[in-house]
């Protein structure tokens, strides 16, 4: 268990890192837009591309970010049913939902990598302002339910609970 005890550790300082450039992102993607905005209102040109770069950056950011609310317990849960039920019930119900959205993970890994695959092999493309490979793009996915995946796993480990130290890898957001 001591293994298991030093890779949540790992994990919970790598999703507190994450976290907080996310936040840091989101920080820079109102100073950006403002500039934008500056320079378009005065007539001194604009960011080409801005818009776009801040839609990359924000779907990274939130699949990224999403195993790390999952480890914080911030995500949407149903806890109004689960308050109501006996505490053994509650427990069961809580490692069910911990297993199905572990299994739910590897089948959007599965398909993920699929499309991956052939995104990489076709060498698609989405074409905007910038060009870019749709296998960057799903790497940021299935590495997200890679992640994902772990936390399950790590809750299920855990009890169902986020870490008794996760105030301490909440980061600065």
């Amino acid at each position: 268990m001591h293994a298991f005890n030093s890779f949540d550790a790992f994990m919970g300082r790598f999703h507190s890192y994450v976290g907080n450039l996310v936040g840091l992102s989101i920080g820079l993607f109102a100073i950006s837009i403002s500039l934008d905005l500056f320079l378009r209102l005065f007539g001194l040109g604009n960011l080409p591309g801005v818009q776009e770069i801040i839609e990359y950056v924000l779907f990274a950011g939130v699949f990224l970010a999403a195993p790390w609310v999952l480890r914080l317990g911030g995500h949407v849960r149903v806890d109004l049913i689960l308050s109501g039920l006996p505490l053994r019930i509650a427990r069961r119900m809580e490692w069910a939902l911990d297993i199905l959205g572990f299994a739910i993970c590897l089948t959007l890994i599965w398909f993920g990598s699929i499309n991956l695959s052939q995104a990489y092999a076709y060498q698609s493309l989405q074409m905007k302002y910038f060009n870019v490979p749709e296998w960057w793009l799903l790497t940021v996915f299935v590495v997200s339910f890679v992640l994902l995946s772990v936390e399950f796993l790590s809750r299920l480990l855990r009890g169902g609970t986020a870490p008794k130290d996760s105030q301490a890898h909440s980061g600065g957001l």
